[in-house]
């Protein structure tokens, strides 16, 4: 059984760079499906503007999940990211 979302929901949103670019992670609704959106967006005449992005259904999100945290671990192994790079602060 799936819920119906009544409107987009902002569930993490990152400022990518100083030109007003931001990354957004959106629970939302397309064609009738529930659906995760992570996708840039970009400011234009003063407002942010969907860009480049990655939408599926909300059904692969525990996958996608696992693989994130699959992706940053092996990152923190390779020393990719330090301890002052923790992505869990909002």
């Amino acid at each position: 059984m799936s819920g119906e979302l009544p409107s987009p929901v902002i569930v993490a949103e990152s400022w990518k760079n100083r030109r007003g670019e931001s990354i957004r992670l959106v629970l939302n609704e397309f064609e009738g499906r529930n659906v995760f959106d992570l996708r840039a967006w970009y400011t234009a005449d003063g407002s942010l503007k969907p860009g480049k992005g990655f939408a599926a259904e909300i059904k692969h999100l525990p996958r996608l999940a696992a693989a994130i945290w699959k992706a940053e671990a092996k990152a923190r192994e390779l020393e990719l990211l330090g301890d002052d790079q923790d992505g869990r602060h909002e």
